[in-house]
């Protein structure tokens, strides 16, 4: 089973090598279309993968006096702004008393993910994480001292209220 990216840019799958091959036939597919192996992390172009080099058609050269044309170059990885947001308002959680942000990169995180899991030419899906994991962190460590503060005040440190003898 396969998945693939669309001259759309979406993706679609998971459809079968016999389908495959069929789309390559009908020339909705070419040699820079990229797949995705099941099981496999990597996305690849069809001119890559053994298996379809049989039904790829060959390569004309081109004509003299004809500018070859260019596939074009594969967009660079984008980073999703949003999962750098969750991490920092993650990092910043972990400041005494800022814990009140907590939710923020929770929620942050967890919106980041999902935009990163729908389009696969976005990356930060470890800053979405770091963010989540230090806001559940704060958030925890805010729940537990607000419960020391109100269900045991006594063992919390004594301050001097006067600096008058």
């Amino acid at each position: 089973m396969y998945k693939i990216i669309g001259a759309d840019q979406k993706e679609y799958g998971p459809i079968t090598a016999d389908q495959l091959r069929q789309w390559i036939s009908e020339g909705r597919i070419n040699a820079h279309t990229r797949v995705q192996p099941e099981g496999a992390g990597v996305w690849k172009c069809v001119s890559e993968l053994p298996e379809f080099a049989a039904a790829l058609p060959a390569s004309a050269p081109p004509a003299p006096g004809i500018p070859m044309q260019m596939a074009p170059a594969p967009s660079a990885a984008k980073p999703n702004q949003m999962a750098l947001w969750a991490m920092i308002t993650g990092i910043i959680s972990m400041i005494p008393c800022c814990c009140i942000i907590s939710p923020v990169s929770i929620v942050l995180g967890c919106i980041s993910l999902s935009q990163i899991k729908q389009n696969p030419q976005q990356i930060g899906s470890g800053f979405a994480i770091t963010g989540i994991v230090l806001g559940i962190i704060s958030l925890i460590l805010g729940i537990v001292y607000t419960w020391i503060v109100y269900a045991c005040p006594e063992c919390l440190p004594k301050f001097p209220t006067s600096f008058s003898q």
